[in-house]
């Protein structure tokens, strides 16, 4: 017999929660409809994941290069 672990999340619970606004949304949901907020798929606990945002990773790298290349260029 299986245990309540072995079971997948989106089976465990009938909605998510938006872990911008702590709204409950429906599973299959992929934007809440509260705040506008990307959601991800339910862990175990009932709360959505938030997804990865690589063009703001990728912008903040950018612009923290181009700060020490400034610096570089300013001071030394």
């Amino acid at each position: 017999m299986a245990s309540i672990d072995d079971l997948p999340a989106d089976k465990l619970h009938p909605s998510k929660k938006c872990p911008e606004c702590f709204a409950y949304i429906p599973l299959r949901a992929e934007v809440c409809p509260m705040c506008q907020a990307r959601v991800g798929q339910v862990d175990r606990h009932g709360r959505a994941k938030r997804p990865l945002d690589w063009k703001a990773y990728l912008a903040a790298a950018v612009a923290i290069a181009a700060f020490f290349i400034y610096c570089w260029w300013a001071f030394f």
